[in-house]
């Protein structure tokens, strides 16, 4: 992923899990793209934490690449609305 990119695609994964869980849709981030993400978040959620993102969750052995992103970032992967 390009470093320009990066951080826009992001926030548009991200964002597209929280409205889809929200709206009770199926989650539209695939494992292989949060693995691709993970970089990117590491790299930018610490300085964005508590405006852009919560403290990390802790993660949990059966986590697939998309759980893990969003527990980095601070979401429950088993929220439902």
């Amino acid at each position: 992923m390009a470093v320009r990119s990066g951080p826009a695609a992001l926030d548009a994964a991200v964002h597209a899990w929280d409205i889809a869980v929200a709206t009770g849709r199926p989650s539209p981030l695939a494992p292989g793209l949060a693995e691709r993400l993970l970089p990117v978040a590491e790299t930018l959620a610490e300085p964005l934490r508590g405006f852009a993102y919560a403290p990390a969750l802790d993660p949990r052995p059966a986590d697939d690449a998309t759980a893990a992103l969003l527990r980095y970032l601070g979401r429950d992967p088993e929220w439902t609305r």
